[in-house]
Parts: C-alpha cells; sequence; structure tokens
C-alpha cells in the first residue's frame, strides 16, 4: 500500500482531527488497512488456534481462510481472540487485578490465569508486566508450551 501525506488523508477525509481533542477520527477501512499492515507480524501458532477455535477449522475447511494466520489477521484480531498461547504470570496478575483475586478467593475463577484465558483477554487486560504479542520474525523454532492447564 503506498502511503499518501498526511494532506492527502485530510483531504480525502481518511483522518478528521477533532478541534476539541487531541485525537482524530479515522476511516474505517483505512483504519483496518493499517492495522493488517501489523497484523502479518504477530505470530499464530496455528495447531494451538485450530484447536481451541474449532470454527476456524470448519472456517478453513469451507474455503473461507486459507490458514489461522489469515483468519486472525482478517477477523480473529477484531474478535479478541489470542493468536498463541500466553503465559500468565499468576501473582502478578492477582496482585494488578484486585477485583479477580476477590472472584478467585470467592471461587468464581479457579485462578487468575483461568480468568486471563475466558475474559481477561478480551478485556484487554495484561497477563503479565510489559505484555506483548508475539512476533512472526521472533518465531524460529516454536517456543515450549505453558506449564498451567488452560481451563475454558
Amino acid at each position: 500500500m503506498p502511503f499518501e501525506t498526511y494532506a492527502t488523508l485530510l483531504n480525502k477525509k481518511l483522518v478528521v482531527p477533532s478541534v476539541k481533542t487531541p485525537y482524530v477520527a479515522v476511516d474505517r477501512v483505512f483504519f483496518n488497512t493499517l492495522v493488517a499492515l501489523g497484523l502479518v507480524n504477530i505470530y499464530v501458532d496455528e495447531t494451538w488456534y485450530l484447536e481451541r477455535f474449532p470454527d476456524v477449522r470448519e472456517g478453513i475447511e469451507r474455503g473461507e481462510f486459507t490458514n489461522a494466520a489469515e483468519h486472525y489477521a482478517k477477523v480473529g484480531f477484531y474478535e479478541h481472540r489470542m493468536p498463541h498461547e500466553i503465559n500468565v504470570d499468576e501473582d502478578w496478575y492477582l496482585e494488578n487485578y484486585p477485583d479477580i483475586a476477590t472472584a478467585v478467593t470467592k471461587g468464581v475463577f479457579p485462578s487468575g490465569h483461568a480468568h486471563f484465558y475466558r475474559v481477561g483477554y478480551r478485556e484487554g487486560r495484561f497477563p503479565h508486566p510489559n505484555f506483548t504479542l508475539r512476533s512472526a520474525q521472533d518465531e524460529v523454532s516454536p517456543r515450549p508450551r505453558a506449564l498451567h492447564p488452560v481451563a475454558a
């Protein structure tokens, strides 16, 4: 995608600055195009993703997607699906999210790890300090799986 000048983006109304805040409104298609450029760099664990999301396997079988990475980039990211297994620092998670620590104490969730996998990721909570998704370029060989079983 060739990148246009900021003035061109303004003239095409792909970007509209707010006069009252430091924010800009961005055309949805333009935004999705920009995000897609970054999504191709996120590591998607094909085996893990298809095991966790059997509907994606069905979509691939129907020819809707060629693989898990394509699904993640086109749909999964926006549906808050995890592209790969994520390790949760249990002590850090419960310390930084006291509401979850209370829920674990009350038996609502068996652990912070279970909370993160059930709803925490979708809520935008961090599983550990400085969390980022793994990069596809960094995944020369698969990483070992987490020690904690994923509670569904």
